[in-house]
């Protein structure tokens, strides 16, 4: 039996890269068609590429302005311009280093770095036979997850060789693994090392942070108190700056410009302002040396667990949930150890134990944006079904996220740089 094709079911994994001195240089774009034999299907990886291309907003991605779009391509599909999709402005083409070598590929690779597109090798083993492609490159990926000082040495040694291509470092876990990379020469850096906190056992959160994590107090009751709300918020000129610049801005579109705080909380909603507060509140308490990344993909955790949960059955705990993503990145924010920082949080006692590490009903959720964040594909589908979720549920849900992230983070810069 012939089955339909369905593009629900996609899934997008979206990777900070960071440059030297931490800030965002692109975002890499991994992707599955699907996570059951019965999902979607597509007739090859072009396809799918260009698929992913079509939905995803390449050159605003994320929450640094001008960071470029990283995306593979099969040796087939650069022949065939696919790549084109991309946009040569913000575009970074990946191919792999044992792509197989014909005329006609690397006739496409120099076309392609004229208009403008950069290249990057992906898995630079320094292979034999694959010089003359590695040498067209302006990245050459090297995963140094696991390998000691004198292989990557010899692979930075080999690559200076070829030409003047920067090098980046993908699968770094640890802040080790960064710095041992950046000795040798890297200057890009792909992996998780950013997630996992260095905790200081010196360090305090400050009676100014803690003011600020109190402030959930307030809007963490369930049913509305617009008075309450608007009179909390107009308390905060930088809240209220933001609040106001945030609803006026095109996401929105309401006809009227809206000019008081109880008017833009009224007509935003009680859960929907509840929520960008809790992601200010966040943003603000979060020490200014840490990248933004970590307070952008909380926001997007917060918002996929709320989504797929209001879609899959969990409606009761959607707000939960919520609170779960949006502060499971908290330890690394702050260089602290959960069980320090959930103290002062007002929030549920089992969510509270799921961020610290114990093993309940809300640590599924947990793992799920993990293996999807990693592009762990096989786990997602693990989680998918232990949640007793539909994959279609999940996909969407990730989408979802990433628009409302965007759109949060978008507006918040558009008025800090304005």
């Amino acid at each position: 039996m012939t089955q339909d094709k369905t593009y629900e079911n996609v899934f997008i994994a979206r990777q900070p890269v960071f440059d030297e001195s931490g800030k965002t240089w692109a975002y890499m774009l991994l992707f599955r068609d699907s996570m059951y034999a019965t999902s979607a299907t597509f007739t090859d990886d072009a396809e799918a590429t260009m698929h992913v291309l079509a939905d995803m907003p390449l050159c605003s991605l994320g929450t640094e302005k001008g960071a470029r779009t990283m995306v593979h391509f099969p040796g087939e599909a650069i022949e065939s311009d696919y790549h084109r999709a991309l946009g040569a402005e913000c575009g970074t083409v990946i191919i792999e280093e044992r792509e197989k070598i014909t005329p006609k590929l690397l006739k496409a690779v120099e076309d392609l770095r004229e208009e403008g597109y950069l290249l990057a090798i992906n898995n630079f083993e320094s292979t034999p036979g694959q010089e003359e492609l590695c040498a067209m490159a302006d990245v050459l990926i090297v995963d140094v997850h696991n390998k000691d000082d004198f292989e990557l040495h010899h692979l930075v040694k080999d690559a200076t060789e070829l030409g003047k291509a920067r090098l980046m470092a993908k699968r770094v876990e640890t802040l080790d693994e960064q710095r041992r990379a950046k000795k040798q020469g890297f200057t890009l850096f792909h992996g998780f090392y950013y997630c996992k906190p260095e905790v200081d056992t010196g360090r305090k959160i400050a009676s100014g942070e803690i003011t600020r994590l109190k402030l959930f107090k307030i809007i963490g009751r369930d049913e509305p108190n617009f008075d309450a709300l608007a009179k909390a918020v107009e308390a905060d000129v930088s809240i209220s700056y933001r609040l106001l610049a945030f609803l006026n801005s095109p996401n929105f579109g309401f006809a009227t410009t809206i000019t008081s705080i109880r008017q833009a909380v009224v007509l935003a909603g009680w859960k929907p302002i509840r929520n960008w507060l809790r992601v200010v509140i966040l943003t603000d308490v979060t020490p200014s040396e840490k990248s933004r990344e970590l307070t952008y993909l909380s926001a997007h955790r917060a918002k996929l667990f709320e989504t797929a949960a209001l879609g899959g059955g969990y409606e009761e705990i959607s707000d939960k949930l919520f609170m779960l993503g949006l502060f499971s990145l908290l330890d690394a924010m702050f260089d602290m150890e959960m069980k320090q920082l959930v103290k002062h949080l007002p929030i549920d006692d089992a969510v509270k134990r799921a961020l610290c590490g114990v093993e309940n009903d809300f640590s599924p959720w947990l793992r799920l944006a993990h293996a999807i964040e990693a592009s762990r594909w096989d786990d997602v589908g693990v989680m998918t079904r232990a949640l007793n979720l539909l994959p279609g549920t999940i996909a969407v849900s990730y989408q979802h996220a990433f628009s409302w992230a965007d759109s949060f983070f978008g507006s918040d810069h558009d008025e800090k740089t304005s």
